[in-house]
């Protein structure tokens, strides 16, 4: 630490948020006590697929325990519904969420047959020896609602939980002797399911009019077997399905009843699990964004220089004002990027990872933009633009300085991220079979991310002091430039779909997404003067989640899904 020169309160405020997010990660794993949580498990399906899954248990053990298997959405993992698998399992299931083929940390094979993926996992709990393989339940998020087509002939399931997905009207009604709970769980705002065409599923179901089908009522009974209902909430969509505490509470309650089960630990975890994600998230950006500095001199310069002042990369653009900036960088971006995917276009019809090709192929839309951007200005101060684009890159023993310091950070801001979001909330490690394509994505991800730093930090953030009020000014501006964007692009998407889907999914992460960038791309500029250990920090976070998130699809598929 002393060769570094840091003061006291640096190395005390360093090992508080550390020790912040370190007990954070540990509780977060161990809440509830009352449940068993194993990780990385991998089963066979007969079609020879390696199946991905976690498995939540009561603690105490014992024989004859129900399960219930969970299956997710399209463009998510596992984990985005670890919070029903914590609560079932406190209760007193054996919960068993799992990647579909394709998704996740799972392998792919073809013909997309996913339905083998549950029997896969129904099979897994049969070796076990403790489960009651005639009291299973299924939840379905999404896509996952395709288990209704094996519920529909194994009588073994007894509950079906659809979440933001489809009723099938033909679903086998339940009866005293051969049982099917079903609750479906709908959101006021979900993008994908119309609460009109699930309402029609329902009265086929239960034989009453449509007209007089109503929300939050149950139809039939537990003691029946046949006990249905509509679960509408008034401020979810369709991705926040996943996370929401009153869906969440009414999909265990709904469980429990549906077994009669004599509940293990009645308490609700949901919220206290998101109060210690809240500390978990604030000690890792604290000890982070507190390391770029001594991480950068120990990197960058030598013991010698470590005293000298930073020498910053700028664009200068004396004749242009803040809000001159401001409104050119929206304009070139939204005008001009139509222009850039288009010309993107050709790649991803090639690219494999359809849906990770689409997100960079609107980055390299807003990166056209503001390259034009770059050129005018250029001009006006006789700076070609090649030489702005090639500024960051001078100097052979800096450039490498550079990129190992964007490494070391960004391995260690995705491992804050994944041991608090990653395995919580959101998955952001791929399979296997999908690594190969992360230096493709991470190339154009750099690059795209590379030409927005060369507007907000080099030119931009320039303009302001570096006081916290115009700190978090060039924050907000950071984030509302590429959000901007994107909302007016998949607004178009929409128009085009007929449907919010991908507004609706990809909107909430990606604020959360720019506003981190956003952040670590000033710091970084701050520490180093230049923006290449920025790019490389936030092409490390984003190759992650868009390859994670995207499924094996070509982009012809994708693009005639969009258009047809």
């Amino acid at each position: 630490m002393t060769i570094l020169n840091l003061s006291k309160k640096r190395v005390v405020l360093i090992g508080i948020f550390l020790a912040i997010f370190t007990i954070g990660t540990v509780f977060i794993f161990i809440t509830p006590l009352s449940v068993k949580s194993t990780y990385g498990k991998f089963t066979q399906t007969s079609d020879g697929v390696t199946i991905s899954f976690n498995v939540f248990e009561p603690s105490s053990g014992g024989l004859n325990k129900p399960a219930i298997i969970i299956g997710h959405g399209s463009m998510v993992n596992k984990e985005m519904l670890k919070g029903y698998a914590l609560e079932l399992a406190a209760v007193g299931f054996v919960a068993v969420p799992f990647d579909f083929r394709g998704h996740g940390q799972s392998s792919m094979i073809e013909p997309d047959n996913k339905t083998k993926d549950i029997i896969a996992i129904k099979e897994y709990l049969n070796t076990r020896g403790d489960i009651d393989m005639n009291s299973l339940g299924y939840i379905g998020y999404s896509m996952g609602g395709l288990g209704q087509v094996l519920i529909e002939e194994d009588l073994a399931f007894k509950c079906f939980i659809g979440i933001g997905t489809w009723l099938y009207p033909t679903l086998r009604a339940g009866d005293s002797t051969n049982p099917l709970n079903v609750l479906m769980i709908q959101a006021l705002f979900d993008e994908a399911v119309e609460l009109s065409e699930l309402k029609i599923s329902l009265a086929t179901r239960v034989s009453i009019p449509v007209s007089t089908v109503d929300s939050n009522k149950l139809y039939g009974s537990f003691q029946e077997g046949n006990a249905s209902m509509i679960y509408l909430d008034d401020n979810s969509n369709h991705l926040t399905v996943a996370w929401d505490a009153d869906f969440i509470r009414e999909a265990r309650d709904w469980a429990i009843n549906s077994f009669d089960l004599d509940v293990v630990d009645e308490t609700f975890y949901v919220n206290i699990r998101g109060l210690i994600l809240l500390l978990q998230v604030i000690g890792g950006m604290g000890f982070f964004f507190l390391t770029v500095e001594p991480l950068s001199k120990l990197v960058l310069t030598s013991k010698s220089d470590r005293e000298k002042e930073i020498q910053y990369y700028k664009i200068e653009a004396p004749d242009m004002s803040v809000m001159s900036i401001t409104i050119k960088t929206i304009l070139f971006s939204i005008v001009l990027g139509i222009l850039g995917v288009l010309i993107f276009l050709p790649l991803l019809l090639i690219l494999p990872l359809a849906v990770a090709g689409f997100v960079v192929a609107l980055l390299f839309g807003q990166a056209f933009g503001l390259i034009v951007l770059l050129w005018r200005i250029g001009k006006k101060t006789d700076s070609p633009l090649r030489t702005i684009l090639a500024r960051p890159f001078k100097g052979r023993n800096i450039l490498l300085r550079q990129i190992i310091l964007g490494a070391i950070l960004g391995a260690m801001l995705f491992l804050i991220v994944y041991l608090s979001i990653g395995l919580n909330y959101l998955g952001l490690v791929p399979s296997i079979t999908k690594f190969w394509t992360m230096p493709i994505y991470f190339a154009i991800s750099f690059f795209v991310i590379l030409i927005l730093n060369m507007v907000t930090q080099v030119i931009l953030q320039n303009k302001f002091s570096d006081s916290i009020k115009d700190t978090m000014k060039v924050l907000f501006l950071g984030a509302i430039f590429p959000l901007l964007y994107y909302i007016v692009y998949l607004l178009l998407v929409s128009v085009l779909m007929r449907s919010l889907f991908y507004f609706g999914t990809f909107i909430p992460i990606s604020i959360l997404m720019f506003t981190l960038t956003s952040g670590v791309s000033i710091l970084s500029y701050r520490k180093t003067g230049n923006i290449i250990t920025g790019a490389i920090i936030n092409a490390v976070l984003l190759t992650f989640l868009i390859v994670t998130m995207s499924t094996p699809q070509s982009g012809l598929s994708f693009i005639a899904r969009l258009l047809f």
